[in-house]
């Protein structure tokens, strides 16, 4: 047996292992704050279909196809709600937590589709470390802890490029698994449905005119299914309001493009977006150009083979160019804010990676370069923990939160939709908890036993509109999990927890100091007035947690709950 190993062997294993840092960090953090708690579209997405299939009496594939296949919002999810079934069925109960697991799954599926491009065009494998860096990180934590939207916004992605990977090659068995991942891709979700005119240009590019006849024959007729009586909801704008708005549309069209270069909370919006849209251009700058390049062979020969890798990587950009689009156009007359959200920085960064492999693979440059873009993909990923753990913090411990004051006060504060649809809510959640589908947390972190100090908290509590706003300048948390202030409102009747937001310091005191500023004095909170019962008066408490233990501070502050959403605050 030789003594040494090659120098391939030795560089493909440490690839491999630095590769697997971002992703350890990933699912660790991941597994840290995962909760099995249903948030906003959960609770009829997928609580309500699940406790209706457990109700049917005798089982029929008719109802069943037609639970899995009613419209959530203005899409079908079936990918979605047929794992959320397969949970249950294995699992004894729909656990949320299961569910986005499932779906994150498919990030690995990108990971390696990455690598297959990257090594069939012979670009040096150390892009598959900075893809896995840019790719696994938790700026998009909105998509990751949201019951139905991995195996929805993230799969649907996963699914087309799959399908694109297998239409390079003219044989029917390819043809066929490129077709059962695009169907896949439609029933994951709307974003799905664009595998039509991906496949088809791919497919025309090659001259397999055949191959296009069935594509269009077999996804077009899915596609007709698909929104065969979808019904866009009264609530969404129509696509001609939004047609009016066609400047909105283009900062959205290139805001969604250079999503990945959001330094969020570090610039002010207006220098923000300008970096974002600047970015977004430059990005169309270059596709646009490399689609001159790979186009022009079709029209110059009569039969074109190109590789799997370029069919692969322009698969992934012909559908997200496609995705963006209709993204902008959907989104126009709610703004730019509403496109720089967590929710949707998966699809940018999906978005850069595969610009990066693109421009690599024009400009074949020398390893510096590829060194270089590593070593940013790094800081990006470094970059997004620094700024994201804060919010994340604060989300986990708002859904936390929710059930428990929908438990015990029927009251759900950060759930927008819950105001206008509190009794279909209180009855999707009550059915599911009472058929076995949906357990509730058998504990919440924040609850008694608590040790009971006489001294005072210094507080600031006012009402602005319909919210009480609680301020304080002095508290610091530490950066464990669980720790940091609750306000507390209770009275014999009631107890509602509201979170706090703890103030941070900025990127550059973090830098400086090490890491060791990062949560800085004060924080703040909000609770709605309409949760509280009228005609009540309730007592301001804060709990302190650190390191574990839970700290009951008493305030001067009284609120007395009157009608019409009114709140008098009084101190004693």
């Amino acid at each position: 047996m030789p003594s040494t190993i090659s120098k391939n062997s030795i560089s493909s294993t440490w690839i491999v292992f630095v590769s697997l840092i971002p992703i350890s960090l990933f699912f660790y953090t991941f597994f840290a704050y995962v909760t099995n708690i249903p948030f906003q579209d959960d609770y009829d997405a997928l609580l309500e279909p699940v406790t209706k299939l457990t109700q049917l009496s005798p089982f029929s594939w008719k109802e069943f196809i037609h639970i899995i296949w009613v419209q959530d919002d203005e899409r079908r999810i079936v990918v979605d709600r047929i794992a959320a079934t397969l949970i249950y069925l294995i699992n004894g109960h729909l656990d949320l937590r299961i569910q986005m697991f499932v779906g994150l799954l498919s990030l690995l599926g990108f990971l390696y589709l990455f690598y297959t491009i990257i090594k069939e065009a012979q670009l040096p494998l150390l892009l598959v470390v900075a893809a896995s860096f840019l790719l696994f990180h938790i700026q998009y934590y909105e998509a990751i802890y949201w019951g139905m939207i991995p195996l929805q916004h993230i799969v649907v992605h996963f699914f087309a490029l799959l399908s694109a990977y297998y239409l390079y090659k003219p044989k029917l068995g390819h043809l066929t698994l490129a077709l059962g991942a695009a169907i896949l891709a439609i029933l994951s979700d709307v974003s799905g449905t664009f595998v039509l005119p991906t496949g088809l240009v791919l497919l025309l590019l090659q001259h397999r005119w055949k191959h296009a006849g069935i594509w269009v024959l077999v996804i077009g007729g899915m596609i007709a299914l698909y929104y065969y009586q979808l019904v866009v909801p009264a609530y969404r704008p129509k696509l001609s309001d939004n047609l009016q708005h066609p400047w909105l549309i283009l900062y959205n069209f290139l805001s969604f493009s250079g999503l990945a270069t959001d330094l969020n909370t570090v610039l002010p919006f207006k220098l923000r977006s300008g970096l974002i849209m600047a970015t977004g251009l430059s990005f169309w700058c270059i596709v646009i150009y490399s689609a001159f390049l790979f186009i022009k062979p079709s029209f110059q020969h009569a039969k074109v083979a190109y590789p799997r890798w370029k069919i692969t990587l322009w698969g992934g950009l012909i559908h997200f160019s496609i995705t963006i689009l209709a993204f902008a156009v959907g989104r126009a007359m709610e703004g730019t804010q509403a496109v720089l959200i967590s929710r949707y920085k998966h699809m940018g960064f999906i978005w850069l990676i595969l610009i990066s492999i693109l421009v690599f693979s024009q400009l074949r440059p020398t390893l510096r370069w590829v060194r270089i873009w590593t070593i940013l993909s790094v800081l990006v990923c470094s970059f997004s923990y620094f700024e994201y753990v804060a919010p994340l913090d604060y989300y986990y411990k708002e859904r936390n939160t929710d059930m428990y004051g929908w438990e015990h006060n029927r009251a759900l504060p950060s759930s927008p939709i819950y105001l206008s649809l509190q009794s279909a809510v209180d009855t999707i959640t009550t059915q599911s908890i009472r058929a076995g589908v949906y357990e509730l947390p058998r504990d919440y972190f924040f609850e008694m036993p608590y040790q009971v100090s006489a001294d005072l908290f210094t507080l600031e509590t006012k009402q602005m509109g319909h919210a009480l706003v609680f301020t304080n300048e002095q508290f610091i948390r530490s950066v464990h999990k669980n720790d940091g202030a609750y306000i507390l409102l209770k009275n014999a009747a009631q107890s509602h927890y509201i979170p706090t937001r703890q103030k941070r310091y900025s990127l550059k005191s973090f830098v400086s100091s090490l890491g060791k500023h990062y949560y800085a004095n004060g924080f703040h909170g909000s609770f709605p007035v309409e949760y509280l019962q009228p005609n009540t008066q309730y007592q301001v408490w804060v709990v302190v947690i650190h390191r574990g233990v839970k700290v009951l501070h008493p305030t001067t502050y009284r609120l007395d709950a009157l009608p019409n959403f009114a709140v008098r605050i009084s101190q004693s």
